[in-house]
């Protein structure tokens, strides 16, 4: 399967979610002995942790077509994140990695507390917000009714730029979810 048309299968599973006739495919017991020998997800995604963003679901997509790696934030800081995504690319020869930002994202709204209004990070959260402080100086000047979604927008971008520099063989698209509508759109 090409980029191409890994990206449409996702966005097509995506249309069936928001229009509430998911297909649930891939997803019985024969699907799951399949996928014992072997996985064979058709795209990588790197998402963010918020429950209410599962990849799987929000696709439409079953049991071994994604190869997900969740962090709030969704950002690609660290080198575990980048091993994870680099075994799916490398190993598993998955053709996109898709880049998965969502409205009202709380990492993103941390950061921007953090640089717009001083607020404190503290603790290991503080590791989270770190790499999202240039999309919140980048986009700064943004109204601040629009502020949160031009940083989760530009915040995308940015891991887009940072993964297609580190996996230039790959395919990487930018994505947000809206917690709202249920909808994908792409990013650029």
């Amino acid at each position: 399967m090409t980029a191409e048309e890994a990206l449409e299968r996702l966005l097509a599973g995506n249309a069936r979610f928001v229009s509430g006739t998911p297909e649930n495919p891939r997803r019985d017991t024969a699907r799951r002995a399949e996928q014992a020998g072997g996985q064979t997800p058709v795209a990588a995604v790197l998402s963010c942790s918020d429950s209410r963003v599962p990849p799987e679901i929000v696709f439409d997509q079953g049991i071994g077509d994604l190869f997900v790696v969740r962090i709030a934030g969704n950002t690609a800081a660290d080198d575990i994140t980048l091993g994870s995504l680099e075994f799916a690319i490398a190993v598993l020869r998955c053709p996109l990695l898709l880049v998965l930002g969502h409205t009202e994202c709380g990492a993103v709204k941390a950061a921007v507390d953090s640089v717009v209004h001083g607020k404190e990070v503290h603790g290991h959260l503080a590791a989270l917000v770190r790499p999202i402080v240039g999309a919140v100086e980048a986009v700064r000047d943004a109204p601040p009714e629009a502020l949160l979604d031009a940083v989760v927008k530009e915040n995308v971008r940015r891991q887009v730029g940072s993964l297609a520099g580190s996996f230039p063989a790959v395919t990487v698209v930018g994505t947000a979810y809206d917690l709202r509508t249920g909808r994908v759109s792409t990013v650029t």
